[in-house]
């Protein structure tokens, strides 16, 4: 589930459509949780699916740690790529804004962290723009963006939280609100095993 201070609009002609804030949300807020509308879809699934639906989930749909595709019901599937992302994901099945996010400000990620199958051509146009995003960029990045998440970690209970009632696990999450060392790595999301068949997670920039 996306943030509800946000809205899909066109982005540019290159990227095509994007999730922007349509208020200000401020470093620490949970913008993204997964919920049970969202769909996780096994290897298997994916199989039996075929061609009709490899390129919605190509488009679409990320890896998962356990192999599954995760298909988002909302806006969140829209989320673009970004090599300066504002929202990062920890450990756990949440993205935190990593820094304010202004009103009309677009809401990125790192596809980087999306066990991406093959590598895609960047055109966020940011300097220092990695130009090629790799399946390699989660290993090399993982603990640039642990440490962005600890750092942002902070202000997790400062800040208003309307996605809260989807977050957990509470009783861990307290323990890192006191100690944010104890937030999970990125790397628990990471898929080790053989890719499975069917679409490739999210292959390009622009989802529109």
């Amino acid at each position: 589930m996306i943030h509800p201070d946000s809205e899909l609009r066109p982005i540019n002609d290159a990227i095509g459509f994007g999730v922007v804030a349509t208020q200000p949300i401020p470093r620490g807020t949970v913008v993204w949780a997964i919920d049970e509308l969202d769909q996780r879809v096994s290897p298997e699934r994916v199989k039996e699916l075929g061609t009709r639906y490899a390129k919605l989930l190509d488009r679409f749909a990320y890896l998962g740690a356990s192999g599954e595709r995760v298909l988002c019901w909302d806006l969140a599937r829209w989320v673009n790529h970004s090599c300066a992302p504002n929202v990062l994901s920890c450990g756990w099945d949440f993205d935190i804004a990593v820094r304010d996010i202004a009103a009309g400000e677009e809401i990125t990620n790192d596809y980087g962290a999306l066990n991406l199958e093959r590598s895609f051509t960047c055109r966020c146009g940011l300097p220092g723009c990695r130009r090629t995003i790799r399946p390699s960029d989660f290993e090399r990045l993982a603990d640039g963006w642990d440490a962005t998440v600890r750092d942002a970690f902070d202000d997790v209970a400062r800040v208003p939280q309307p996605l809260w009632k989807w977050v957990a696990p509470r009783r861990a999450i307290s323990a890192a609100l006191r100690d944010p060392s104890r937030v999970p790595s990125i790397h628990r999301h990471r898929w080790t095993g053989q890719a499975p068949l069917g679409s490739a997670a999210r292959l390009v920039v622009g989802s529109g």
